[in-house]
């Protein structure tokens, strides 16, 4: 693997540096997840180009409407071997925080024209799915939306013949008992968590 870009919401941008000149540094990588890949990657002697490209508080349609998030270096060329996507949780978190209804038809609309692009323009296009665990900000009544959120999602990667990482019933089944070590607000990553994720991405990309 020579490129590769990560697309997401905070769960991926974890405080990244975001000017282009921290692109391929630590800073550029965030505290979270990215790094733990870049830092996996590196010690066993691989020394991929890696831009994150998560925005904290990112809908799924502010993601797919506009490409602020592709490297600028060769914008309409780039053709990384892996694309990650990670994106969703703030369609659900943020109907319940301002009040409003789920929109998902519109997200997942969203979600497929994101894809494609994705698909037009890397070798491998891996799909995280976004999770959550009772604790924090998270209620049950969470449930229901985000199954029907992921299980669309999980229907367009199929349809769309990319990679589809399930996570939310292997975190549950990891966290139980102690939703907080992982994700501390039911949503967002404490290090444990942010550990969890890379590992998961490495065994998926390694089986790809």
């Amino acid at each position: 693997m020579n490129e590769l870009i990560f697309l997401g919401d905070s769960v991926t941008d974890c405080q990244r540096k975001r000017a282009e000149r921290y692109d391929q540094t630590e800073a550029g990588y965030g505290n979270g997840w990215v790094r733990f890949v870049a830092s996996h990657l590196s010690s066993s002697g691989q020394a991929p180009k890696i831009w994150n490209r998560g925005y904290s508080g990112c809908l799924t349609e502010e993601l797919s409407s506009q490409e602020r998030w592709w490297p600028q270096e060769d914008q309409q060329n780039r053709h990384p071997d892996v694309a990650t996507l990670m994106i969703g949780i703030n369609d659900i978190w943020h109907p319940f925080w301002k009040e409003y209804d789920h929109q998902l038809d519109q997200v997942l609309e969203a979600y497929r024209a994101l894809v494609l692009t994705l698909k037009d323009r890397a070798k491998l296009v891996v799909l995280m799915e976004p999770v959550a665990l009772l604790c924090g900000d998270v209620s049950a009544q969470w449930w229901q939306p985000l199954e029907q959120l992921t299980l669309g999602q999980a229907t367009i990667a199929k349809e769309l013949k990319v990679q589809w990482v399930p996570l939310q019933t292997a975190l549950q089944r990891q966290a139980e008992g102690r939703p907080e070590e992982y994700l501390y607000d039911g949503v967002h990553p404490t290090e444990l968590g942010h550990r969890w994720l890379a590992e998961q991405w490495l065994r998926a990309v390694a089986h790809s």
